[in-house]
């Protein structure tokens, strides 16, 4: 089995859950790191990090790249507007029972004054987040600024243009709308065998049945597209690769 250490890089609301639940099913428990935050990477010794093969959650790959040489590194994206509207809804739920600095601002915004906030705590939350984690930001390192992005910030054509790059150096980028193929590809690169049925996860409380009333609204969709501009072009790449890849082959146990 996998021998290569690997990190899943979960990205918000892009069932990166649900992934990492079926993938782990899969592995021995013991190779997998129980944590899934980039400050619990930074906070432990190289020596203790050496322990696993596997790591999965809102880690970067600069918090293991020193630790691992040759690590592997895989993550999902989603249809960035709608994306970021369940991140709303997401957090918005979660700060009625999280106090933290980031949780209380949310708490008091509604979804048009989050979603236009220049305020740094939301803007690294919000403006750009799939692009710029692709390019090499980094997930907060603190517990309170998990849902925090920091850099890069270039402008959006660079930006777009650095994203797309790095898709290369991925061992591959599925997509939520392509979720079966995603966990398809999940399994053959760590040869787990023939993968089970798709699960659903984590889905957010409080949302709408649907987002499209609200990407209907003028002021939202402008607000929303405004944020998304280097997501939507690498968000367009990764979908074309995925759908000229084709099905994959599983390799058995």
């Amino acid at each position: 089995m996998m021998l290569q250490p690997t990190l899943f890089m979960r990205i918000h609301k892009t069932a990166g859950e649900a992934l990492a639940k079926q993938i782990c099913d899969r592995l021995p428990a013991d190779r997998v790191f129980p944590k899934a935050f980039e400050w619990q990477v930074r906070s432990l010794s190289s020596a203790e990090l050496r322990q696993f093969t596997f790591f999965q959650g809102h880690i970067s790959p600069s918090s293991l790249s020193t630790v691992f040489t040759e690590l592997r590194v895989f993550t999902m994206l989603r249809s960035p507007m709608e994306r970021l509207l369940s991140c709303f809804f997401f957090w918005k739920q979660l700060s009625k029972r999280r106090t933290t600095e980031f949780f209380d601002t949310v708490a008091g915004l509604s979804l048009l004054d989050f979603l236009q906030s220049e305020e740094p705590l939301i803007r690294r939350a919000t403006w750009n987040v799939q692009a710029r984690l692709l390019a090499g930001g980094q997930f907060g390192g603190i517990d309170s600024l998990r849902q925090n992005v920091f850099g890069p910030w270039l402008g959006e054509a660079a930006l777009a243009a650095e994203a797309v790059h790095a898709l290369d150096r991925f061992a591959f980028v599925g997509a939520m709308e392509r979720y079966e193929t995603s966990l398809a590809r999940a399994y053959a690169l760590l040869g787990l065998g023939e993968p089970p049925p798709p699960e659903i996860v984590n889905v957010t409380s409080g949302k709408p049945a649907s987002y499209q009333e609200l990407l209907a609204e003028p002021e939202i969709a402008d607000a929303l597209a405004s944020l998304t501009v280097a997501d939507q072009i690498v968000y367009d790449a990764a979908i074309r690769a995925l759908d000229l890849a084709g099905p994959v082959g599983i390799p058995a146990n």
